[in-house]
């Protein structure tokens, strides 16, 4: 009996452990890692994942896409197909405006900024910085990176840009880099 008791505490013991270690993996690091394509996101959009799934996570109030050569209107389902070379997409989410870039279906840009104040909290990045954070947050959450006014942080397929004013983080961009 006493060892069908251990081995069952055992069994849940190494469960948790488990299901902690890859509840884990969906968290960020300790430290910004410039190549993981989720670090390049606000909201839970990030550089990369499919149109559709981003809309179906950031449930904006209108967007409207237009490809920017042909001028061509395209629809989050026919982007999510793979249509569009270079679209470029106006969202509205509450009463704030967010231009995204898709390609081939994929989100290539995320571009944020003129965010009213009092909601400077609905938008966060993966680590967790959110508009209007300090300077300082944002080193602490990002690390050091290049620039004063203009923070870049560059991996080897995406970049981030922080815009600061004032002293706060007042814009932001995450771009795919050219192939």
């Amino acid at each position: 009996m006493m060892w069908k008791c251990l081995r069952m505490t055992a069994f849940w013991v190494l469960t948790v452990v488990v299901l902690a270690a890859c509840s884990a993996q969906s968290e960020p690091t300790a430290r910004f890692d410039p190549e993981n394509q989720k670090e390049y996101g606000v909201n839970g959009m990030y550089l990369g994942q499919n149109i559709k799934e981003a809309m179906d996570i950031l449930k904006p109030t209108q967007a409207d896409f237009m490809d920017m050569v042909t001028r061509q209107s395209y629809t989050v389902e026919q982007m999510s197909q793979g249509a569009g070379d270079a679209v470029m997409g106006m969202l509205l989410v509450d009463q704030t405006q967010m231009m995204i870039k898709v390609h081939k279906g994929e989100l290539t840009s995320i571009m944020l900024g003129g965010v009213p104040r009092e909601d400077g909290q609905k938008f966060k990045t993966y680590r967790g910085l959110a508009m209007f954070d300090s300077a300082e947050q944002l080193e602490k959450l990002y690390g050091k990176g290049k620039g004063e006014q203009e923070v870049v942080y560059e991996g080897s397929k995406y970049t981030a840009n922080f815009g600061l004013v004032d002293n706060q983080v007042a814009w932001f961009r995450f771009d795919r880099k050219s192939s």
